[in-house]
């Protein structure tokens, strides 16, 4: 029969990791750097009196949308980790039971 449960935390781990990592080396920077070009465009080679400041936030709301949305892949690989160490804590729990009644 299957196991119904596996985890293995050193997998869990790596992939929270992963997904911490993309968050705080990749998107976010890559993010803020287009965001850059972008204002520089608009107030150098893409400049109109109205239209430019309306592109810039309309471009600052995408990169807060996208902000929130790169803070959401790192709470995932927080709650990750917290349910390895829940584990970990029930399996310290249960050997403690174990040993007390026996």
């Amino acid at each position: 029969m299957p196991a119904n449960i596996s985890l293995d935390f050193a997998e869990i781990d790596r992939v929270s990791n992963v997904l911490n990592n993309s968050a705080d080396n990749t998107l976010v920077p890559r993010m803020t750097e287009a965001k850059n070009e972008v204002d520089t465009m608009l107030n150098s080679t893409l400049k109109f009196n109205n239209s430019s400041p309306a592109l810039q936030q309309s471009y600052e709301k995408l990169t807060k949308s996208l902000t929130d949305a790169t803070q959401s892949i790192k709470d995932f690989a927080e709650q990750f980790q917290k349910i390895v160490q829940s584990m970990k804590d029930m399996d310290d729990e249960m050997a403690n039971k174990i040993r007390s009644s026996g």
